[in-house]
């Protein structure tokens, strides 16, 4: 009862973290990346199919959780959000493409798993790229919510399963990355002109 809590827990909090995002996606008030959020509304959706095929159940909130707002988010960003014809656009789109099939041809949940975390990984790198230019166009709260509800569904499997724990672990730290880039790097990048300044 405890892990199917903590499995429940970790879905609220997704939640909670990603209507912000949602609102000032709609306001216009950030610009998600298309790519990303197409992207990951997918893989959520295969995740949940994955998890459920390898024995998944406490966890399956998160993923439940996750294919509901990032739906949400990639319908309000194909109105005022960025990207989708670059050239790492296409090559992201291409990797997730070819993670699908890899999943549909070896029809297994491992291989999938392995498949999208390496599409999740190319699918976040034209967010990645535009917050380290602008971390003003994200909504960091929505990343922090986010890595600490993957963490808790990662505790909610209850076991050291690989199959059940590579997707969340991998969950955690890639919105944590994201949580520095939005946070971190600003204040140091800050503290390093003012300290060039002064040394001039």
């Amino acid at each position: 009862m405890t892990l199917e809590l903590i499995g429940i827990l970790s879905a609220v909090i997704f939640i909670i973290g990603d209507i912000p995002y949602l609102k000032n996606a709609i306001e216009a008030s950030i610009k998600p990346q298309r790519i990303t959020w197409g992207i990951a509304m997918a893989l959520n959706a295969i995740g949940f199919a994955n998890q459920s095929a390898s024995g998944a159940d406490n966890s399956l909130w998160l993923f439940g959780a996750a294919v509901l707002m990032t739906g949400a988010i990639f319908i309000a960003s194909l109105k005022n959000g960025v990207g989708g014809y670059s050239k790492l656009d296409i090559f992201a789109i291409t990797t997730a493409i070819v993670g699908i099939i890899l999943w549909q041809v070896f029809d297994s949940p491992l291989i999938s798993i392995l498949a999208n975390l390496c599409v999740a990984v190319v699918a976040l790198i034209p967010t990645f790229v535009k917050t380290k230019k602008d971390p003003t166009t994200e909504t960091g709260i929505a990343w922090l919510f986010g890595s600490i509800s993957a963490a808790l569904a990662g505790v909610s499997v209850g076991s050291l399963d690989v199959d059940l724990l590579i997707l969340p672990i991998a969950s955690t730290l890639l919105q944590a990355y994201m949580v520095y880039l939005i946070y971190v790097l600003p204040k140091r990048q800050s503290q390093n002109t003012v300290s060039a300044g002064e040394g001039s």
